[in-house]
């Protein structure tokens, strides 16, 4: 018999390999470069202008992955002094959002420091070398006519800005945001969609991954670590919308699935942020009443594919996604089943072969994709 696959159980999922934590493989690059427009404008802006923008709200600085990044007093001193020493700093990287709000990339703190400073939420210290600016405030220094001249300068300074324009494609974009991250924590690549669509439908992925409706039907053993409980669900989301002809681009376009989950999951994020909040409402609402019927009738491993040993594996990703688009077809018209239906009917979907591989092996691809909802929707049809 063949040996069982090593799971990787330590956050709840097996994701099939397909949540990368970096997009710098040959194929990346010889097929996503030459092929597509990508453009990145270099600009130049003053840290006043900055803030003018974050301040208007087309700036975003808080990307959920980053949150508990925080420099000390003494580092944010430091930038300060460095700015009023005319001292040149690293460029910062920013991502165009589709509606041309700005996504930081590289340069969160440095932001961060700035427009905090210029709010007056911390004073300087600790500094060897101007150490006339230690226990100041900004409004210190526009206060005081012998150091008004470093809050003109540190309004004037100007910070050198790279911009990834949209519509650059997303494993582009990831790969980008993967190298001048580097040296740091890395991130996979949903961490960094999550950073790249902030918005509707990032709150509403928060929203269902917290829900006890969805901790309950996955056992309570999906962790929140690497956004992997983000990550099945906004799949399952996708391709439910992609069989219900749904998800659409902004101009009205029928998205068609081409084994590019990326981007794939990039038009559904973009969907999820500008589609009218109703049908957000609608799909929150279907999401809360799946996950309460898979556990009822399936218990909390309704989406763990079975041993032969017995031995318990984590959260399958396809398994998740294909029971989410079958029993969703079952509460859309209202189909009541037999106690037990349920359950006999996907362990007769996981006897099938067919089915088994589409879920196991190269799970991305489109053939695999068509074969894992072409067996639910069967099986739907029998019922």
């Amino acid at each position: 018999m063949e040996m069982e696959k090593e799971w990787l159980a330590e956050d709840g999922v097996d994701d099939a390999g397909t949540i990368s934590y970096n997009t710098d493989s040959e194929t990346a690059v010889d097929t996503i470069y030459p092929a597509r427009n990508i453009k990145i404008d270099r600009v130049q802006f003053s840290i006043f202008e900055l803030k003018r923008r974050y301040d208007r709200g087309n700036i975003c600085l808080d990307p959920d992955f980053q949150r508990n990044e925080v420099w000390s007093t003494r580092q944010k001193s430091e930038l300060i002094e460095s700015v009023v020493m005319g001292i040149p700093l690293p460029l910062i990287y920013l991502a165009e959002t589709m509606e041309g709000k700005l996504v930081i990339v590289d340069g969160r703190q440095r932001l961060t420091t700035f427009f905090r400073y210029l709010d007056n939420e911390f004073a300087i210290n600790g500094l060897k070398i101007m150490t006339e600016l230690n226990s100041c405030r900004f409004r210190d220094l526009e206060n005081d006519v012998n150091k008004s001249k470093y809050a003109a300068e540190i309004e004037d300074f100007q910070l050198v800005i790279q911009i990834i324009k949209y519509p650059t494609p997303d494993r582009v974009r990831f790969d980008i945001f993967d190298r001048v991250n580097r040296g740091g924590t890395p991130l996979n690549n949903q961490e960094m969609r999550n950073a790249l669509y902030q918005g509707s439908a990032t709150r509403l992925l928060n929203e269902l991954a917290e829900s006890e409706e969805f901790r309950a039907a996955t056992g309570h053993s999906v962790s929140p670590l690497h956004m992997k409980d983000k990550y099945i669900i906004l799949r399952a989301l996708s391709f439910y919308l992609w069989k219900k002809q749904l998800l659409k681009k902004k101009n009205g376009e029928i998205v068609l699935y081409r084994s590019d989950i990326e981007e794939f999951l990039g038009y559904a994020m973009e969907y999820l942020n500008w589609v009218d909040e109703q049908s957000r409402v609608e799909l929150k609402k279907l999401f809360f009443r799946v996950m309460e019927r898979c556990y009822a009738r399936l218990g909390e491993d309704a989406f763990r594919i079975p041993t032969d040993s017995g031995r318990r594996r984590p959260v399958s990703m396809t398994l998740f996604e294909s029971l989410f688009y079958f029993v969703a077809l079952l509460e859309e018209e209202q189909i009541e089943l037999p106690v037990g239906a349920e359950r006999h009917a996907v362990d007769e979907m996981l006897e099938d072969s067919v089915f088994l591989d589409a879920l196991t092996y190269n799970v991305d691809s489109a053939v695999h994709v068509q074969n894992r909802f072409d067996t639910v929707e069967q099986k739907y049809r029998e019922i």
